[in-house]
Parts: structure tokens; sequence; C-alpha cells
């Protein structure tokens, strides 16, 4: 039996071939890029989703703003500018609306011992001046006593509704 004659293999290393030389630093950085992608926190908004007003809003003392959906939102000075339990409805659309309680004012003075209900009124769909997708604007309607039903007139949150 004849062998025909074939050259004989030369072991090739990496960084004998040019277009490897340039891919194998390569590959860790690419690697770490896409781990800190899949890694980065996500917020609380879904991508494309509204929040209610800028992070920024009132801090340090406001708590709620900056995120789609809050559960509660606080001003950060007195307790009718907490309101809490709150279910939204319509997210999303230009206006969506919340129910909730907050702590309400006595005529005489000082705050009923019970909480009553609250509505706010989420519109104004925008950007705030930190870049933020956001509802601009918040105005609400709020009982007058505890057990009471909500008031008819919409009055803007925090004195001009602004929320940016």
């Amino acid at each position: 039996m004849t062998r025909s004659w074939q050259p004989r293999r030369l072991p090739v290393r990496l960084v004998d071939v040019p277009s490897l030389r340039l891919l194998v630093p390569a590959v860790p950085l690419v690697a770490a890029l896409v781990l800190a992608a899949t890694l980065t926190p996500v917020t609380s908004a879904a991508a494309g989703e509204p929040v209610l007003g800028s992070p920024g809003h009132l801090a340090p003392e406001g708590k709620g703003w900056g995120k789609a959906q809050p559960r509660h939102v606080f001003n950060g000075g007195d307790p009718s500018g907490y309101v809490a339990q709150l279910e939204w409805r319509h997210w999303g659309r230009p206006t969506a609306t919340g129910r909730g309680v907050t702590w309400l004012l006595r005529p005489e003075g000082g705050y009923y011992q019970r909480p009553g209900r609250i509505v706010l009124r989420a519109e104004a769909l925008g950007t705030c001046p930190d870049g933020t997708a956001a509802y601009t604007r918040l105005e609400f309607r709020v009982a007058h006593h505890p057990g009471g039903r909500v008031g008819h007139r919409w009055r803007p949150w925090a004195g001009d509704g602004d929320i940016c």
C-alpha cells in the first residue's frame, strides 16, 4: 500500500493569526458588556411606562415620586400631604386616576383620628426637566370628613399641581 504524500502540519498558535490577535482580547470585553447590560437594575417602571412626576420632586423628604403606580405618595410635610393605599386605574393613558386615603383636616384645626378618602388625577403625560417620562401634573379631590363622600372640585396638588 502506498500512501500519497501529505504536507506536514505545523501547530498554529493564536497569536500567529493577525485577525485572532485582535479577537482574543476583545472577547472578555464583549462578555463584560453583555453581563453589565443584563445585570443593570430595572427601574420600577416597565419600558415606556410613565411614572408619577420626577424622582427628585420634593426630595429628599418626598416619597413615591418617580415611580409607576405608586402605592403611596408623600410631600414630606404635614400629614395631609401623605396618601396611602393607592390603587390606580388607566395608568399609561392620558389621564390616570388613583384612589386612596389621607389624613383630613378638621374645620376647627388639627386632624381627624381616622383617615378619609382621596382621589388623585394624574395627567399631562410629558417629560420632566430631568428627562423623566412622567405624568407632570396632579390634582386631587378629598372627603371633608372620614367616611364622607369625596368632594366634586378638583384642586391642584401642592399648590400648582406641577409634580416635576
